[in-house]
């Protein structure tokens, strides 16, 4: 939108520069010269372009040269040409074409020598190749600017991926060490166990006490693996890459060209006289509009160009901002009453700065007065000519050029601002996925690994003691454990993200056998089939469940039920044997014998919230039970 404006502006200030100078007859070509530009621009009517670029950067370029056929040294071709070769024809080549044009400019106004109506040709000269460079990069800046904010607001999950890849791997790595190995010994120990059970008992029973060492071992390695993702330090800001720094940089580029083109315009105004009579004004004025014009360009810098702090771009305004707006002002407007209206040409810049630093809607109506300023000058300091159409055409022209080089510099300067807060959001994004994906390691290194390395150092102690007592039943005990140990090596797998599913029927099967080997009479009653993404949140409810059970009772059964109807979905399992009494409220973990409350409940807790759900813990009279509701239908809140 911003774009289309400051184009329509341009071509109205570029078409009273016209009538200014050869009457109305510019007025329709600048008017059709700008119809193609504005097709690039909105996005409905791009793919045409896209298309057909050559055939309509061709139409454009005989629209731009032709009128030099009848218009002849009043025709000053616009930029717009040079601007869609940047955006259309892949770089290098655009830029070669681009500065073809520009040669070709120069070429044509150097072999002008006639004077043009009431300008002399150095001056017009040099208008018209600013004004060229000018419609250049006001097309090709503020478009391009727009397609990187695009791109980079489309992008913005990307990079918070890329870092939760790469926590990812770091997890893998960490419990593979951590566990990976001593799984792999316990799997080979229970198979070596299983050979010797028959011949070499004692051997048998020598592989497994290794089996249980060794699971134990794992089982602390993993509790320090949690505690340590659980603990780690907010992730560092990454630093910006080169190329995340293109728009703003672009956007300066532009916004430098333009204040220097514009300000030597502003002297060349002053340097040779409008009339075209030797000599212009004094050498005082034409120093003292110099250093003016250096010291404008200076101010706006110092209002549009982000400073940097902290390592990455500020867009807050600057320090004493409201001093060094009145000093552009000031300047902006000193000469006035020596060289009349020439300093409305900078006009633009202070109208720009007003409506960047002053807030709300005063700084609309800062941006309004000052472009007001340019005709009420005009009229008190005219310049010597009659008031004619060529005269309100030059009025004209300076009003709507400085409401067009206002809104450009509040354009390059917000868009500028914008890609760098955009790239400021991805990096926070990314943080926070990274600070997301280590609470996920630590609690699904604790709830999904706790339980089957739990089991594996019980499975071990019981095979122990049935080894040479009941081998045929240690044998049918040992293949289990073998089961156990592969389903916690794809837990490893789980909790690092390289496998997202939980199955919560061969859960609840692996917790049953867990149960019934430590003989605790299983009574499971499941009558609901829960979608894949409630399965995911189940799934570490029962181990958790389970694993207390077999860590803090001395449970004889243990209750497990799952139902649903229309709008929730319930767990609950319960079992007896619990040495504490009381009770905790919904999302509590729960409570240990010294009082204090288990991280595992605590997890739990939080991937029950996180869908929407609620759970229960409640101990009293001997018996614990932990409930999970979740909801079936997200439109519906849980009662």
């Amino acid at each position: 939108m911003l774009v289309t404006v400051v184009m329509c502006l341009v071509a109205i200030s570029e078409a009273g520069y016209g009538a200014a100078n050869g009457g109305l007859g510019e007025v329709p070509i600048v008017a059709a010269l700008v119809v193609l530009p504005l097709l690039y621009v909105v996005p409905a009517t791009r793919p045409v372009w896209l298309r057909h670029r050559y055939l309509l950067l061709g139409l454009q370029a005989a629209l731009t040269y032709l009128p030099f056929a009848w218009l002849g040294a009043n025709w000053a071709p616009s930029g717009w040409l040079a601007g869609l070769v940047l955006l259309t024809v892949p770089s290098p080549a655009s830029w070669f074409v681009a500065a073809v044009l520009a040669a070709l400019e120069a070429a044509l106004w150097s072999g002008m020598a006639v004077e043009l109506a009431r300008q002399s040709t150095t001056v017009a000269a040099v208008w018209a190749m600013i004004a060229f460079v000018f419609d250049a990069l006001i097309l090709f800046g503020l478009a391009r600017l727009a397609d990187l904010i695009t791109a980079v607001h489309a992008a913005r999950d990307e990079l918070a991926e890329a870092a939760v890849t790469a926590e990812r791997v770091r997890a893998a790595d960490s419990l593979r060490a951590a566990v990976g190995g001593r799984l792999t010994e316990a799997a080979g120990r229970s198979a070596a166990a299983l050979q010797a059970i028959a011949a070499n008992p004692a051997l048998a029973r020598e592989h497994i006490a290794v089996t249980e060492v060794t699971a134990r071992e794992a089982l602390t390695e993993v509790r320090e693996v949690a505690v340590r993702y659980r603990d780690v330090p907010w992730p560092e800001a990454a630093p910006a890459e080169p190329g995340e720094l293109l728009a703003p940089r672009l956007a300066q580029a532009v916004l430098v060209v333009t204040l220097c083109g514009l300000a030597v315009l502003y002297a060349a105004f002053v340097a040779v006289n409008d009339l075209g009579v030797p000599g212009g004004y004094s050498t005082l004025v034409v120093a003292w509009t110099t250093a003016d014009a250096v010291a404008l360009v200076i101010l706006q810098l110092r209002h549009s160009w982000p400073s940097r702090g902290t390592g990455t771009y500020s867009t807050g305004r600057p320090r004493g901002w409201s001093a060094t707006l009145l000093l552009q002002a000031v300047l902006t407007y000193a000469l006035v009453p020596v060289t009349g209206w020439h300093p409305m040409t900078m006009c633009g810049f202070l109208a720009g700065s007003a409506l960047l630093l002053i807030p709300g809607a005063s700084g609309l109506a800062a941006f309004a007065a000052v472009i007001a300023s340019v005709p009420v000058v005009w009229v008190m300091k005219p310049p010597p000519v009659p008031a004619t159409l060529e005269s309100l055409g030059g009025v004209l022209f300076l009003t709507v050029e400085s409401a067009a080089l206002g809104l450009l510099v509040y354009g390059l300067t917000r868009l500028a601002q914008l890609a760098v807060q955009l790239e400021n959001l991805r990096g926070e994004l990314a943080r926070r996925a990274v600070a997301g994906e280590r609470l996920r390691v630590a609690r699904d290194t604790h709830d999904l690994l706790g339980l089957g390395l739990s089991a594996i150092a019980m499975k071990a102690d019981l095979i122990g003691k049935l080894i040479g007592r009941d081998s045929a039943r240690a044998g049918e005990e040992i293949a289990e454990l073998a089961r156990i140990c592969a389903t916690a090596r794809a837990d490893v797998r789980l909790v690092a993200g390289e496998a997202r599913d939980l199955p919560i029927d061969a859960e609840l099967a692996a917790a049953r056998d867990v149960l019934a080997s430590a003989g605790i009479d299983v009574r499971m009653r499941v009558s609901a089939d829960p979608p894949p993404e409630l399965a995911t949140v189940l799934a570490p409810v029962v181990r958790e469940a389970v694993t207390n059970i077999l860590k803090h009772s001395s449970a004889s059964y243990c209750v497990l039920e799952m139902t649903a109807d229309a709008r929730l979905l319930r767990l609950s399992i319960s079992n007896d044997g619990s040495t504490s009494t009381g009770s905790t409220g919904p999302g509590s973990g729960a409570l240990a014998a010294d009082g204090r409350t288990g991280n595992g409940l605590r997890n739990l807790a939080a991937r029950v919230e996180a869908v929407g759900g609620r759970q229960t813990a409640i101990r009293e009279e001997g018996t614990f039970s932990l409930a999970v509701e979740l909801p079936l239908v997200e439109s519906q809140p849980v009662v």
